[in-house]
């Protein structure tokens, strides 16, 4: 290993460690268990020895036990060993555990059933009244099965996969599995009884999709889009765009309606325009209040986008307002659409921003200084108070004449 640095703020071994499990996860892949153990074992039983020195010097086995334990257990169930191996493997396992701190709990859970447990084996023959796991389940239980499920699908065990899957209630790998295999018919039955996340039905309808299934993929859209989960916005967006191809307006319209109350977008606003016809300016006064009800956090742009379009210049100005970013293209934009409609706010706020620049001396943004002072220009002029602007700029003139780079810059406010 390397040698640790005093004061280093980086840990010095994980990317190198990491690049070893991969190899070994690659021998896993390929059938090659025996190999990527013994790959296993040597990098585990040096990080346990040089474990000391690296708690000396800041470092946590977080960051390399959770992907040892995934990839023990990958290699444990790719393996051929011996019941003397397999003792031997648990006895290190749970000495190295003691002696960084860890958890490889579901390394050793694999290491304990193998694939010959019964109740797994009875699950994989199809036995629904079987149970894995005797008492509560484990935390890592979904993990577990996850690396069962892959490693049966490289097999081609599709029967056993199935099986297993639907016995651990991991319904997005039953499903999708059920349609790459063709049968779409099981596909859609399970689903209306199954499927219980957006995610879930995501994968299942690009599946479908990519097969050639677009009208099955559709009503799968239709049940997804309105269940609970992580990837809503994706996937109404998705749906919308997999309905216009179908040219169903209608669904078209929903998914995009949802994916616009989820995460506002300029695009979308668009596309419901497009959908809506004689509903759109009923829609149209829902939207624009889902806009300014939702937090702006991540969504400023398209909020100004689209108030900006439709000329709400008062409703883009409370946008801004809280925008504190010394160059903000998004408060210029602003600007620019009220210089007509509020000069008086171009005005303060333009000199909010760039008088504390010039007064601090912050010479690294004297541009962006002067680039407001432009809009305060523009403004006065927009008021008829060309001398008004003559004496606010010959006010600064004197009071920061001896700022050469600001004065220079100055010369832009003749144009």
């Amino acid at each position: 290993m390397k040698e640790l640095e005093y004061g280093s703020e980086e840990d010095p071994f994980t990317d190198d460690l990491l690049a070893v499990i991969e190899k070994a996860r690659e021998l896993a892949e390929n059938g090659d268990g025996n190999n990527a153990i013994a790959i296993l074992e040597t990098i585990t039983e040096t990080y346990a020895q040089e474990w000391d020195e690296l708690l000396d010097y800041g470092g946590d086995s977080y960051s390399i036990v959770e992907p040892l334990d995934s990839e023990w257990t990958e290699a444990i169930l790719c393996a051929q060993m011996s019941t003397g191996e397999i003792v031997d493997l648990q006895l290190m396992l749970e000495s190295w555990q003691d002696e960084i701190s860890a958890d490889f709990s579901m390394s050793l859970e694999a290491l304990r059933q193998g694939w010959d447990y019964e109740p797994l084996q009875q699950i994989m023959q199809g036995d629904d009244t079987a149970e894995l796991w005797e008492n509560e389940r484990p935390s890592f239980a979904d993990d577990l099965a996850l690396i069962r499920l892959q490693i049966l699908e490289r097999q081609n065990r599709y029967t056993e996969y199935l099986n297993l899957a639907l016995a651990e209630e991991m319904t997005l790998q039953y499903l999708t599995q059920l349609a790459a295999l063709g049968r779409v018919e099981e596909a859609m039955s399970a689903a209306k009884i199954l499927m219980e996340k957006a995610e879930e039905g995501f994968a299942l309808a690009k599946i479908l999709r990519e097969d050639g299934y677009l009208v099955e993929a559709l009503e799968i859209c239709l049940a997804g889009i309105n269940l609970t989960g992580n990837c809503l916005h994706e996937f109404a967006t998705w749906t919308s765009d997999l309905a216009q191809g179908l040219e169903d307006n209608a669904t078209a319209l929903t998914a995009s309606i949802i994916a616009f109350k989820i995460r506002p977008s300029f695009r979308d606003y668009g596309k419901i325009q497009d959908y809506a016809g004689e509903t759109w300016l009923t829609l149209k006064q829902d939207l624009l209040q889902t806009l300014r009800d939702q937090p702006d956090w991540g969504i400023r742009e398209a909020q100004v986008d689209i108030f900006l379009h439709e000329g709400l210049i008062d409703d883009a100005i409370k946008t801004v307002e809280r925008d504190s970013y010394y160059a903000s293209e998004l408060v210029h934009r602003v600007m620019d659409a009220a210089v007509s409609h509020r000069p008086d706010w171009v005005i303060d706020n333009a000199r909010r921003r760039a008088e504390p620049i010039i007064e601090q001396g912050k010479a690294d943004r004297y541009d962006a200084a002067v680039n407001w002072l432009k809009k305060v220009k523009a403004a006065y002029l927009q008021l008829g108070q060309k001398a008004e602007w003559s004496a606010y700029r010959s006010q600064l003139e004197a009071a920061h004449g001896r700022k050469r780079k600001l004065m220079e810059l100055f010369k832009e406010l003749n144009k």
